[in-house]
């Protein structure tokens, strides 16, 4: 049995949707799910409540949309790519989250209905939602 809470919503302000890899923007009018995991249930291993706004394309189908965000993530980020990963809060939620810069050491993968990866230096997967790519810095002295 899941404690998760799922309603459907149209959007009053803009918003961002809340699946990794998903770039779109849920505009004032458009209908999303506003989904919510309690603390220490499922994928959510915070003491807070963990809520995502999902778009009407990533929520057609949760699995799917979690499973094409996992593959998308490893098409794009070899195992051992830098990332910024933050295990329980991302800083939007909480300005003193906890940082940890460090690289994948697995494929992302679907854990329960989260699309997760494995880091170094953390005993747990992650959501792809607390995993930022560290983009490669460019060369010093070169032209921009």
């Amino acid at each position: 049995m899941s404690l998760e809470l799922r309603s459907y919503r149209t959007a009053r302000t803009a918003k961002r949707c809340s699946m990794h890899g998903c770039r779109r923007t849920i505009q004032p009018g458009d209908r999303y799910l506003r989904t919510s995991l309690p603390p220490l249930v499922d994928a959510n291993s915070s003491e807070h409540w963990w809520s995502l706004n999902v778009c009407t394309v990533c929520m057609r189908d949760d699995t799917t949309a979690e499973e094409n965000s996992a593959a998308r993530f490893n098409e794009q980020h070899p195992i051992g790519t830098p990332v910024r990963a933050y295990p329980g809060f991302r800083p939007e939620v909480d300005p003193s989250a906890r940082r940890l810069d460090t690289r994948t050491r697995s494929v992302a993968s679907v854990r329960g209905r989260t699309a997760v990866v494995w880091v170094e230096g953390h005993g747990a997967y992650i959501a792809l939602t607390h995993i930022d790519v560290i983009d490669a810095q460019p060369d010093e002295g070169g032209v921009s």
